[in-house]
């Protein structure tokens, strides 16, 4: 306990630390409490900050901030245009034709394949594995009389249960010709695949239909849809247009020395800005180098799938891993075990390889470099606490975490030099 009080002590003794663990805890209990209320308030900051880096470089131009904002606003608007007439119904129009004609498909695929696998088992079982050990019960010349004896016991014991297993079958089906089961020999009845089968079609395509109507079913959820499409773009222009000046209201609440924690938020802010650019360019050029290559393939859904693809950069490692799933089953379900299947998982793992090796360490070279187990705990932490937020903005807290853990020391052994 000593220990801890004397701990306390030295840290609370520094107002530096006092200031920047009160920042941050402020903010923290503000997105976490808050965070649905200001859930406009929140994007349009995130909005506005993935904006102000382009903004900032018409001003290095000698472009005055006003146009700049308003040059970069009337994109955004274009941007907004686009997804929401443009690339949105397509995605709606493509995943109604997916569920509609192509799940059931690939249910049915699965179904007949796993139908086929548990016939080969029951044949092996029930055919080969005796004739395998019938074999090797089999006298060899070598053999003596008493085991000569004690073979033909089991053969002929095995034969006569044979023959008393066959008057007291109570069906007259042909016997096990190794291509098809009969349901005794299965152990299981046939038409239950048919019905997981149909259960499992009829539950995705429930989903499918759900996912289509929800927008529509639920005024409310238009409502707020709505508004939120009113107030996030009119909230973005105000926060860039003003951006000094809201700093400088913030600001006021601060003590003028703070030190540590500008130290922290410039080191965060460079790291975070080149994150969250980097990250959209990369999603962005992953998505449209998956989708032509998909279209090359001829493959359904190509839209909806690269997009996932796309969005898959966000999670580093897991990501790009879970997204085979989808490849693979698509592919199977449209090639079978085909060159073609091969050639479109070859070229999935072309795009994943030249992504991680090439245009990541591109466009993310200025980030800070984390090792996987940090990336892939901040990931789990913060996307458990604020859900596809936390996700996006885990490397970047992380890193925020990180910068924290290398100035709180040196604030310390500063204080205690003094």
């Amino acid at each position: 306990m000593d220990l801890i009080k004397d701990w306390l002590k030295r840290q609370l003794s520094n107002p530096q630390i006092v200031l920047l663990a009160s920042v941050l805890l402020v903010v923290f209990l503000t997105i976490f409490f808050l965070g649905g209320f200001l859930a406009p308030v929140l994007a349009s900051a995130v909005i506005a900050y993935l904006l102000d880096g382009i903004i900032m470089r018409f001003q290095k131009h000698g472009v005055p901030r006003l146009v700049a904002v308003c040059g970069v606003f009337v994109l955004f608007l274009l941007s907004i245009f686009l997804l929401f007439f443009v690339v949105f119904p397509s995605l709606v129009t493509e995943l109604d034709k997916f569920v509609r004609n192509d799940v059931p498909g690939i249910v049915t695929n699965v179904s007949n394949n796993m139908k086929g696998a548990y016939q080969k088992y029951e044949y092996f079982r029930n055919k080969r594995l005796p004739d395998f050990f019938t074999k090797q019960l089999q006298p060899s010349k070598l053999a003596t009389p008493s085991l000569t004896n004690s073979v033909t016991s089991i053969d002929q014991r095995s034969l006569d249960a044979n023959e008393i297993e066959g008057p007291l079958s109570l069906t007259d089906e042909a016997p096990f010709d190794g291509v098809s089961l009969s349901s005794g020999e299965q152990g299981a009845d046939p038409s239950s695949y048919e019905r997981i089968t149909s259960a499992v079609e009829t539950e995705l395509t429930e989903i499918g239909r759900r996912a289509l109507t929800f927008s529509i079913s639920s005024l409310k959820n238009i409502v707020v849809y709505m508004l939120y499409l009113v107030l996030v773009p009119v909230l973005v222009f105000f926060i860039l247009k003003d951006k000094q000046a809201i700093l400088n209201w913030f600001a006021k609440f601060l003590p003028s020395e703070r030190s540590l924690t500008r130290q922290v938020w410039e080191e965060v802010n460079i790291q975070t800005s080149n994150y969250v650019r980097g990250k959209f360019w990369e999603v962005i050029i992953v998505w449209g180098v998956t989708y032509v290559t998909l279209k090359v393939f001829e493959i359904k859904a190509a839209l909806l799938v690269s997009l996932f693809v796309g969005l898959s950069v966000l999670v580093p490692y897991v990501g790009a891993t879970l997204m085979y799933i989808p490849i693979v089953i698509l592919g199977y379900y449209q090639f079978g075990m085909s060159s073609t299947f091969v050639y479109l998982f070859i070229a999935y793992s072309i795009i994943q390889v030249l992504d991680g090796n090439v245009l990541a360490p591109v466009l993310l070279s200025e980030a800070t470099s984390l090792h996987p187990i940090a990336i892939i705990a901040a990931i789990l932490l913060f996307g458990g606490l604020w859900g596809f937020w936390g996700v996006f903005f885990a490397i970047p807290l992380a890193t925020l975490v990180n910068s924290i853990i290398k100035a709180w020391p040196m604030e310390i052994n500063k204080t205690l030099q003094r």
